[in-house]
């Protein structure tokens, strides 16, 4: 074999033992990591009860002027986060104005719900008095179910307890108290807060030219209104990438109120809750 033969074949050769190299490595060892993350989402739940096993609901018939009934019912919170606004919407429904009322079947539905005056709306002011003690009606108004249903009532509510959102409801859980480990309706501490209603049928003696009472003409109206309540929560909270690993704390008031943003104060020892498995 000549000189020049014997080296081509060294160079192809060598061509063949770099392709084998760079085409065929492989790595001998290896690890692998996974972190245990775990998301969970709390609930909310209002749950609206007897207070001291008395009725709840105004479903009364027979109906004369200068009668007053008084009502009282607990807002409780069944949940596991904080309920930060308790809020009060009132609409009504099954209108019926009785023809055979002296001058009946001319009423509105608004004029009958006129005739009823709520002469408090008391909350818990969280005292350690006698619960519930602040009315949420402004002192000299007067607040009407009409008020309630068509939202006139705006200026006849303490600014404290209308809603932080804007939309003007009534605020049955106050946000401002002296205790304000208290506001809203906690999880811890426990607490369930107390709503305590009067409302009077207006008994006014006006009178029509004949001498009869302009009243007369309600005689046998009717109508269904409603009390729907809104709970609603507190704000997200941060949690920074120097906050232990738990449950966010988010049982207690004011977690986060857009204001404001405290530190979570994650529960029990972070580091049973942080694992990470080889």
């Amino acid at each position: 074999m000549s000189i020049k033969k014997k080296i081509g074949m060294g160079v192809a050769s060598a061509a063949l033992g770099i392709s084998l190299v760079g085409g065929g490595t492989w790595a001998a060892f290896n690890d692998t990591a996974t972190i245990n993350n775990h998301f969970a989402a709390g609930t909310l739940d209002l749950e609206v009860g007897k207070s001291h096993n008395k009725p709840i609901s105004f479903d009364l018939s027979n109906l004369k002027p200068g009668d007053n009934i008084q009502r009282i019912f607990e807002l409780r919170n069944t949940g596991t986060l904080a309920i930060k606004e308790v809020l009060l919407d009132v609409t009504s429904d099954n209108f019926v104005d009785d023809t055979n009322a002296v001058n009946g079947g001319s009423n509105t539905e608004s004029e009958f719900l006129a005739q009823f005056k709520i002469d408090f709306m008391n909350v818990d002011g969280e005292s350690t008095n006698w619960e519930p003690r602040e009315n949420v009606v402004k002192d000299g108004e007067t607040l009407t179910l009409a008020d309630l249903v068509d939202g006139s009532y705006v200026n006849k509510i303490k600014t404290d307890y209308l809603a932080s959102d804007g939309s003007n409801r009534i605020n049955l859980a106050p946000l401002v108290v002296d205790d304000t480990d208290y506001r809203g309706i906690p999880v811890n501490p426990s607490d369930i807060d107390d709503v305590f209603i009067q409302i009077t049928f207006i008994d006014n003696n006006d009178l029509n030219n004949d001498g009869t009472y302009v009243q007369n003409k309600f005689q046998g109206d009717s109508v269904d209104f409603f009390f729907n309540l809104e709970a609603t929560q507190w704000d997200g909270v941060h949690v920074d990438t120097n906050h232990g690993n738990g449950e966010i704390n988010n049982e207690v008031e004011s977690s986060a109120d857009g204001d404001s943003m405290p530190d979570p104060r994650t529960k029990g020892d972070a580091t049973h809750n942080e694992e990470v498995t080889d």
